[in-house]
């Protein structure tokens, strides 16, 4: 077939190929503005941004840094509960920040910083300055805890060691290596959660489970047998 003109109309493969949709490619772009600000929950705060907006209002949150800041900062308080793949995001994230400040404890000292509302949690992955002073301070309380000492938290009590020496039989068999680290991050929880876990298998599982995400942010874990 040809034109008028009579030249032939030549298709490209570009042609019959289907464009990106509209919406899919505003998100793409909300995304790694995102990405930027705040790369731990990059795809959470994503989805939730976009969920009910238009792609006119998604098009006002790229074009104004005032607007999609003041959004975030609503989306991140909306996660007044930390879901578990929440809270398995901000793990891993918060991990690798604590790695590069605190090799030693960085397990027990991401265990306790996770204890923290999410707005907390990504404020500390967005302030260097803020995470070296809250790693200084958990990394202090921490051994405040297992010395004995009176610091700026109570002590352990007898009854939390023994819920910690529960925990520890637990998990030694599966996780022998691992088992110590594991039991120092559940023990940050409080005495009356500590309980509740260990009384339910799946509760107690799904907390194992969650700190072993956490571990393996900084290196691989061997499976058990």
């Amino acid at each position: 077939m040809q034109e008028q003109s009579g030249k032939p109309v030549i298709h490209t493969k570009m042609e019959n190929e289907p464009l990106p949709e509209t919406r899919e490619v505003l998100c793409q772009h909300l995304r790694a503005k995102v990405r930027y600000l705040h790369p731990a929950l990059v795809d959470q705060i994503t989805d939730a941004l976009t969920a009910t907006r238009s792609n006119k209002e998604i098009i006002d949150l790229l074009t104004s840094d005032t607007l999609l800041e003041d959004s975030l900062e609503k989306v991140i308080v909306s996660f007044t509960e930390q879901t578990p793949e929440v809270r398995e995001s901000l793990g891993v994230a918060l991990f690798q920040a604590v790695s590069q400040l605190e090799q030693e404890l960085c397990a027990q000292v991401t265990g306790m910083l996770l204890e923290l509302p999410v707005s907390s949690v990504t404020r500390l992955l967005s302030d260097r300055n803020l995470l070296m002073e809250a790693v200084k301070k958990s990394r202090e309380e921490y051994l405040n805890f297992i010395q004995g000492k009176e610091g700026s938290t109570s002590t352990l009590s007898r009854e939390k060691e023994e819920v910690g020496e529960v925990i520890y039989e637990k998990l030694v068999d599966t996780y022998p290596t691992e088992a110590p680290k594991l039991t120092g991050m559940l023990l940050q929880m409080e005495y009356k959660d500590l309980v509740r876990v260990i009384a339910e298998p799946d509760l107690f599982r799904k907390k194992v489970e969650l700190a072993l995400s956490v571990l393996r942010a900084g290196r691989d874990l061997p499976s058990p047998v």
